[in-house]
This record gives structure tokens, C-alpha cells and sequence, in this order.
């Protein structure tokens, strides 16, 4: 299985992973981290270093890519019941709208 499948996993259940401050941060519900966690320990070097290269990217070479990565994110956005709870703070996007949303914001 690859770490993008385990990541993408987590995130399609609820979880939400982060690199901070050299921290893998995890949070969700617990019921959910319960079931998840044991796996995310398994691979949590791969995590972490999957989302430390995100978390640097290469600047963008066209200062307008952020438009079409907006078009993408939002027109996902607007069909799916996660991701417009999440634009109102009152959950977390899907795995799907959760990667547009990472996409987006690093190029805006």
C-alpha cells in the first residue's frame, strides 16, 4: 500500500494529518483514531516525509496557476456536503477536496 493510499485513507475517514514544527499532528474523532492511528504508526517516518515535501513547494512559474487550481477546488467545493461544512468550520473536507484544497492554497 502506498503512503499517498494510507494518507488519502485517513483523510476520506475524517483524520486530519499535519507536519508542524517537525510534529506529525493528528486529530479526528476518536472512534475513528482509534481504528487508524495503529496503521499511521506504522508508517509515520514515510508520513512525515511526504508531508514535509509538501509542505515545501516549488514556486509556482506562472503567477496565475492559482486560478485554474481555484476553478478545480471549487467546482468540487460546491458539490460535496464535506467540503462546504468545512468551508463553514464545522468539520473537515474530504480526502478529494482536502488535496485541491492543499493544491490551491499553496499556489495562492
Amino acid at each position: 500500500m502506498s503512503i499517498d493510499t494510507i494518507i488519502r485513507a485517513a483523510m476520506d475517514a475524517g483524520v486530519e494529518l499535519s507536519y508542524v514544527d517537525g510534529q506529525l499532528l493528528v486529530t479526528g474523532k476518536r472512534r475513528v483514531l482509534a481504528v487508524v492511528k495503529p496503521q499511521l504508526r506504522q508508517y509515520k517516518a514515510e508520513i512525515i516525509a511526504h508531508l514535509s515535501a509538501a509542505n515545501d513547494p516549488e514556486p509556482s512559474p506562472d503567477p496565475t496557476a492559482w486560478r485554474e487550481l481555484a476553478e478545480a477546488y471549487h467546482l468540487h467545493h460546491f458539490q460535496c456536503p464535506s467540503c462546504i461544512a468545512a468551508g463553514q468550520g464545522r468539520g473537515f473536507r474530504c480526502g478529494t477536496g482536502a488535496a485541491f484544497w492543499s493544491t490551491y492554497q499553496s499556489a495562492a
